[in-house]
């Protein structure tokens, strides 16, 4: 069970796309979570962050308050809680200890500053439900038993700052010598000097390039001095606790890792700010860096929140709407005036359409006339031709308690859970190979397109998505998607064992993008369904390619957990994404209306 737990924070390692077995640490690590396996408790994993917003509020951040960027790390946090949990039942609890009141008094910025981001903070987490994050402040490591109130906290926050430096830091601590016997201080060191060079800078000064390095380096010095007591301080205070860290290490008593997941060079987002593609796809940067001809500033709650790339897929004529990106894909359309909410028969469905393409699935919340049978039926030709089928173009998919006769189709009818798939897989149409042969084929529509009747209770009957973009992006060393690429795989169901489907490939380019997606059915094994099953295998590699990509399928950093409310309208690009369905009680009349177009 530990190695299990170790894989799952691997993935999320600075270096996951090196060889875990060159993790030179690993047997450590192993040990501390074996301790809490042992006694069958959470595993507890601490992460010295989120101190403040960079002083450099002119270049560098959008303000002084969490942001997007934060929001993003929290969420990839609480994946990585939730990540350990699908294979240790206990689960995982992330403590987040703020550095902020060790560092603010040398960098110039307030105490107040700090409590109101670190407070802004908390609420992020609990508005957003990432119940696996917990939050600790200096305050915590001292033992001060006083009411954290504000008043308190401004009161006391020079006390708590020099009690941790006085009784954790060791005696005759030499800062120089530690960051030349120290890698790991070294380490910080220099990534210290490389944002103090914003942090620090001064408009019109007067001081020589000689001057401002060498105070640059004092600062730094200062606050390597001050990390010491505080890691020192976490380590007595939880000593069993599995460290983790924000800065680049040898990985000999911490692990390293990025709180946002990101394209380009690693930055935390209290020194930067997210920079959101249409695709989904986010990086960092410095505000000052982000072209206004190529993205806007987004704004949420009055605040700016993050950059956006320039698209016409936002505009929505007479609609005010937030379009709010999904953890770790997808996109939420909803009304900003809850009062005022449009009609399904008002949206543009090509720009659904093409947004679907670049980041499935999107989700309408807030909108009228989503239950409307004619409404939605007529919007499905808006979207695309709908697909034909033998029963017509819409399906209920509830559970019909076992009065479905078709094979194939009972376990969708069920209230089971469901292997991970994409619709159509065995709907077999003739095709014509270059050979002037005729081969059975998969006929897969383009677009799933739902909506809400009546969804289960919450906790339940989830659907998730899984993208073929962040599954070949977050491939372990040292796999990549080329190696997928070259592989065919089959398939025999139970329904029909005489039609054995070949050479199916197993990445296959998109039709619009060209993009690599990934085509597979996950294997179901008749002792998890009173229906159909199936069986697959790798034809020209090892089988333990159906684990690797089982794995990655229901990885946190891969796929999205959905839970529907009544009148959710989603559409989701049927060849970037794979899903399944979790299952739900036989009581409940969980109902969806579904419409493939193509």
């Amino acid at each position: 069970m530990s190695e299990a737990i170790i894989h799952v924070l691997s993935k999320y390692r600075l270096v996951h796309h090196t060889e875990l077995g060159k993790w030179a640490a690993k047997d450590k690590f192993l040990d501390q979570v074996g301790k809490f396996v042992s006694t069958n408790d959470p595993i507890r994993l601490i992460l010295p962050a989120f101190p403040f917003k960079s002083p450099n509020k002119k270049s560098k951040v959008l303000g002084v308050l969490p942001d997007t960027g934060e929001e993003i790390a929290l969420a990839h946090l609480n994946g990585l809680a939730a990540g350990i949990q699908d294979v240790y039942k206990p689960g995982a609890q992330i403590f987040i200890v703020s550095d902020g009141l060790m560092y603010n008094d040398i960098l110039g910025v307030d105490d107040n500053e700090v409590w109101t981001y670190g407070q802004t903070l908390r609420q992020l987490a609990k508005d957003n439900s990432l119940d696996n994050l917990n939050f600790l402040s200096l305050h915590d490591l001292i033992d001060d038993d006083g009411l954290m109130s504000q008043k308190y906290y401004l009161e006391n926050a020079k006390r708590f700052r020099d009690t941790v430096t006085s009784r954790y830091l060791p005696e005759k601590f030499d800062v120089d010598s530690e960051i030349a016997s120290d890698p790991d201080a070294a380490l910080t060191y220099r990534g210290y000097i490389k944002f103090l060079e914003l942090d620090l800078a001064k408009d019109n000064s007067d001081e020589t390039k000689s001057q401002v390095k060498k105070r640059q380096e004092n600062v730094a010095k200062s606050m390597i001095r001050r990390g010491k007591a505080f890691a020192l301080a976490i380590a007595a205070k939880h000593p069993n606790y599995v460290r983790l860290s924000i800065h680049a290490s040898t990985e000999a008593d911490k692990l390293s890792m990025s709180v946002v997941p990101q394209e380009g060079r690693f930055q935390t987002p209290w020194h930067s700010a997210l920079v959101r593609a249409v695709n989904g796809t986010v990086h960092m940067a410095h505000a000052s860096t982000v072209s206004a001809l190529t993205h806007e500033l987004i704004f949420v709650n009055g605040r700016p929140s993050h950059f956006r790339e320039r698209s016409d897929l936002y505009n929505w004529p007479g609609m005010d709407l937030d379009f709010k990106y999904l953890y770790p894909t997808g996109i939420m359309i909803s009304p900003k005036n809850g009062s005022q909410s449009p009609s399904l028969k008002d949206v543009p469905m090509q720009k659904v359409r093409k947004l679907s393409t670049d980041c499935s699935p999107v989700i309408l919340r807030g909108f009228k006339d989503t239950l409307d049978n004619d409404v939605y039926t007529s919007k499905a030709y808006d979207l695309g031709k709908p697909a034909e089928w033998t029963f017509g173009i819409k399906t209920s998919v509830k559970d019909s308690r076992g009065s479905n006769p078709d094979p194939v189709t009972s376990i969708v009818t069920s209230n089971e859970a469901m292997p991970m798939h994409f619709d159509g897989f065995f709907f077999l149409i003739d095709k014509v190979q270059p050979d002037g042969t005729t081969k059975k084929v998969s006929s897969q529509p383009r677009y799933q397109y739902f909506t809400a009747v009546s969804p289960s209770t919450p906790g339940s009957g989830k659907t998730l998505f899984a993208s073929s973009l962040l599954l070949f992006r977050n491939l372990p060393h040292p796999h990549k998607a080329e190696d997928l690429k070259r592989l065919t795989w089959d398939c025999r169901h139970s329904s029909n064992w005489d039609e054995h489907m070949k050479e199916i490939p197993l990445v296959a380019p998109h039709p619009d993008t060209g993009e690599d997606c990934l085509r597979y059915h996950e294997p179901w094994p008749q002792w998890k369904t009173k229906f159909t099953y199936n069986r697959i295998s790798i034809e020209n590699g090892p089988q333990w390619y159906i684990d690797l990509i089982d794995e990655m399928l229901y990885d946190r950093r891969v796929t999205l957990t959905f839970e529907w409310l009544q009148g959710d309208v989603l559409v989701s690009d049927n060849y970037k994404m794979l899903h399944t369905r979790t299952g739900f009680s036989g009581t409940e009349d969980r109902e969806l209306w579904r419409i493939h177009v193509n």
